[in-house]
Formats: C-alpha cells, structure tokens, sequence
C-alpha cells in the first residue's frame, strides 16, 4: 500500500513528494525508480535521485508511478452535465483515469441549432442517455454550465455529426439540402472553434446510417480545414451486418466499412480515428488480421489513421442498432408493413447462421420501461422464451416498446486473441467506450477496463509495462491535441496514477459488472488527490475543461 501518513485530499501549497516509485512517464520509455515532486496542480520536477524535500512524502517503493489515464472514447459529457453527476464516474477515478475524450459515436451534449424542434431527440443523446430537459446549444454554452457545476476529471470534447444533424431534420433518411449542409457545417465548424477537438461520426445509428458520401466528405474536409480530428463509429464491425447489401461470397462488411473511412482520410486529408476497432460474431474473429493490415498499408501510404480499443468480448449499446438502414428509414410506419418483417426476419436468420452471432448474444442492461425492467440483466433468447415468443417477434415487439433506446450489451464481439493483437498494434489506443447507467445492469468496462489492460499485459507480455502505459497516457493526448498531459514532465498538469503493477487487475465476472479493481493506490487530478488506498473521494471536483 502507498504509505498514508496523514489523509490528503486537496494539493498542499508546500507541494508532495511521491518517493522512490518505479517512473513509468507516459513516453514509452524505459522505466526507472525515482521521485516525482508535485506543488500546485503541475509537476515541479522527476528524478532519478532522491528530491530533497521536507514536506509531505509518499513512499512508493515498490509501485508505479504513471500519468493519469486518459480514455480515448468516453461518453461521459452526457453524463458531467448532471448535477449528480459525481455518483456516476467515481469508477473511473477508480481505475484510474483522469480525462475523458468524450462525445463519440456521433453524439455530443452540446454544438446543435438553438431553436431546433427536435430538442426531444437530443435530449436522450440520440438513445444512449436519458437526460431533462437541456438549457444549452453551443459548447460554449455546455462548458459554460459544466465549469459552473464543477468537474470530478478533466474532460476534452468532440462535437457529434449526428447531433448537429439531428438537430436540423430529426431521422429523416432523405439526403440533405445544400441549405442544410451549410447549416450543418456552420454548426459543427462552431463547436471546433468554441474548443472541440474534432467531429464524431455514428454510422451505425441514426441519423448518421442516413449520410450520403458526399455529405461525409464535406465534413472530413472541414475537420481538416480545421486541422483537428474526425472519430469514427464504422457503417459495420461484422464480417456480415444488415448495413449492407447480403451478397454471397462478397467482401467482409466490417473490411468494407473500415475500407470507406480510409479512402475518405486518403481523399481529404483528414487525420482519422477508428472507434472501438470490434470483430462481432465468431466468425468475423478472423478478420482482425485483415483489418490491421489494411491500416498499416494506409499508414504506409501516408494516410493518418489510429484506432481505440477495449478490453472485453462485449461492448454497449442500444437496442436498435443492429436495425438496417431501409428499416429504420421507415420507423415507425414499418412495424405494421409485414412484408418489411419478413424480410428483416430473414436477414437476421442469414446473418445469425453465417455470422455466429444472434439473440442469444445480445444482453438487455435496462429497458427503461416499469414493465420490462423485470428483464433487466436477461439475453434477448431467454427473454423470448420466458414471454413464451419467437425471436424475432420478441426482439422487434422490444425496440417498438423502448424506441429503440433498450440499453444492451452486445456480447461476441471478439476473442481473446483479437484483443492481444490489437492491444499491441503500434497504432491502437486505449478507452473504455462506457458509463455508469442510473439504473440496469452495468457495463464492465466502466468498472475495470484500464486495469484489466494493465493485467492482459503483466499476464500475457504481449506488450511491455511502459508501452501499456504510453497507450493509455502519452500517445492519447498526443492524438487528442491534450497540451501538458499524459506525460510525467516538468511543468506538465499532475495528473498522476499510482498502481501496484505486480497485483493490478479487473474483478469483474459475467454475474458482478459493477466491481471495484486491485492495485489502483492513488490518484490525482490536477494535484488533488481524489483516490487513496483504492477508494475514492466523490466530493472533489478536481477536473477541467481541456
């Protein structure tokens, strides 16, 4: 254990020295003991000999001494805007992430028209968050509220394609306008310049299904103007994905998709960030390969192109995505057109006896609805069979009852192997792709995904401790413009993690989600220390808007 002589929780104007730890920087550089002197909320120095120093000492002999995490895809802006929101991303602190890069999958809190009369829409983000009624439009207006509120971490922003959108025409499938394209941009162009670090596309989930490619390369063209960053949500992560059209013996759908993004990054120039690089289904496991190889043939080319990942077989989600865009195009009229169901019902047959993924995979975390939370925690088969229903009359009878807003876990999304070959792909990343719901069963990754990769690493060696910690500190602010973070430096922001490399792990099982990890000691945000010994101090409001 850190060495807890008296408790701390907020800097001290005679600063604290963290002593004699194993230095992992953020650089993935070697490591080395040393001390880390802290005063204020930066690092006054590091040293690979003692820091003379007389005030508050940590003994860390024999633990790590890292930068702060940073979660290269979080949802968590929904979630900071919330008066209560402290209750909420205390698991985070906890396995030691300082910063969010929030507003993925083409959906933001902020950066939509003022006077949109789709507001109903924005306010659930798109399906993913049920949040009241939201007083704000721009970023500047959302930071406005969050900074007034206060922070539990340190938060960068994006601006989400599909709430901008959304904003301007609801779900309507039609292509866009000239006057709302420049609408569009005029409002994404905005947000970049009120601070967001790039845009977000989700075009799995509507309204970004609906983007026609001229429409994306517009956008991509102006993430570039603005020399920032455009996140991807891929059309399809499965080698078959009723995105497209099932064609025999055709090229694998996630390859497709993956295959559309880099020739958009090739043609605009825009630096391009793969969200969560998945393989769902067992028989898309195979493709991990493939897809890697077709980044480091991009990169080779000169194209910009990294991608996040996590380190589970399941990922969240809503219910609905799984939906084509011919069938959500037509929503809610299509739930009366039989020949329509027919039809899906056969996609899904083909795609469950060719894919390898099905009801069976698919976990419901909350329905939202009094009447169906009963089925909370269940598989969309086991619910089927206790309403005594057929599959797919079930399935289609819960997205019209929850709007398609169900809250899932989608299970099979790949194996272990994938997960070590993308943990150490030179161009990944590390996030958790998570948040604390208010209600239902939890998403694992919001519990103990770091730590879990820290442990895949000590246990596997398939990648070293210092790269471990690079990808999860250095080389995401890097990726993320995040100035003066992620690095263990002079000068730089104390955001720091202590950890106990040798006992590091997720407690996590399939029944408990919600479970605290070992070896987190401490943390601290902006010189705050905001866990001690693994528990964490809820009421310190340490973070700020990057």
């Amino acid at each position: 254990m850190v060495n807890k002589k008296k408790s701390v929780t907020g800097s001290e104007a005679g600063g604290i020295l963290l002593k004699k730890g194993l230095i992992v920087d953020g650089t993935g550089k070697k490591s080395y003991i040393g001390d880390v002197l802290v005063k204020g909320n930066r690092i006054e120095a590091v040293a690979a000999h003692d820091l003379k120093f007389r005030g508050r000492t940590i003994d860390c002999s024999g633990k790590v001494i890292a930068p702060g995490f940073i979660d290269a895809h979080s949802h968590n802006d929904f979630v900071m805007a919330r008066k209560d929101h402290r209750k909420y991303t205390g698991p985070f602190a906890a396995q030691g992430i300082t910063t969010f890069v929030a507003g993925n999958c083409g959906f933001s809190a902020a950066g939509f028209e003022k006077n949109s009369s789709y507001r109903d829409c924005i306010e659930t983000g798109g399906g993913f968050f049920n949040n009241s009624h939201i007083p704000w439009s721009t970023m500047d207006d959302y930071r406005a509220v969050v900074q007034r509120q206060g922070l539990t971490h340190n938060m960068v922003n994006l601006v989400g394609h599909g709430t901008s959108r959304m904003s301007i025409r609801g779900f309507n499938p039609a292509p866009m306008s000239g006057d709302e394209m420049k609408k569009l941009l005029a409002l994404l162009g905005e947000a970049m310049e009120q601070g967001c670090c790039g845009v977000s596309l989700g075009l799995q989930y509507e309204p970004g299904i609906f983007a026609t490619g001229d429409e994306l390369k517009q956008v991509a063209q102006l993430v570039r103007k603005h020399d920032r960053i455009l996140t991807v949500h891929l059309k399809a992560y499965s080698s078959l994905s009723p995105t497209y059209p099932l064609i025999p013996f055709g090229k694998a759908h996630n390859l497709l998709a993956l295959d559309e993004m880099l020739k958009l990054a090739r043609e605009t120039g825009c630096r391009l960030q793969v969200s969560h690089l998945i393989f769902v289904g067992s028989d898309t496991w195979d493709t991990c390969g493939k897809a890697l190889d077709m980044i480091d043939r991009a990169v080779r080319d000169g194209v910009d192109v990294k991608f996040d990942t996590y380190a589970y077989h399941c990922g969240a989600s809503v219910i609905n995505v799984v939906l084509p865009a011919w069938f959500l195009g037509r929503v809610p009229e299509v739930f009366d057109d039989k020949w329509a169901l027919r039809r899906l019902k056969l996609e899904f047959m083909v795609i469950k006896r060719l894919l390898g993924f099905g009801y069976e995979d698919i976990q419901i975390t909350n329905m939202g609805k009094p009447d169906l939370d009963k089925y909370n925690g269940m598989f969309l088969k086991e619910i089927a069979n206790a309403r005594n229903m057929d599959q797919f009359d079930n399935y289609i009878d819960l997205v019209k009852r929850t709007g398609g807003n169900a809250g899932v876990l989608n299970h099979r999304y790949s194996n272990l192997d994938n997960i070590k070959d993308l943990m150490r792909h030179p161009a990944s990343l590390f996030m958790t792709d998570s948040w604390v719901a208010p209600e239902g069963v939890q998403n694992p990754a919001s519990f103990g995904c770091f730590p879990r990769f820290l442990q895949y690493a000590r246990d596997f060696r398939n990648i070293s401790l210092e790269e471990a910690v690079w990808k999860m500190t250095g080389a995401t602010a890097e990726r993320f413009g995040v100035k003066k973070r992620g690095l263990l430096r002079e000068g730089y922001a104390a955001d720091i993690t202590i950890f106990d490399w040798k006992s590091v792990r997720d407690n996590n099982t399939d029944k408990n989600t919600n479970t605290t990890p070992s070896g987190i000691e401490a943390v601290f945000i902006n010189g705050r220390k905001v866990v001690d010994g693994g528990t964490v101090n809820g009421s310190i409001q340490a973070g700020i808007l990057l």
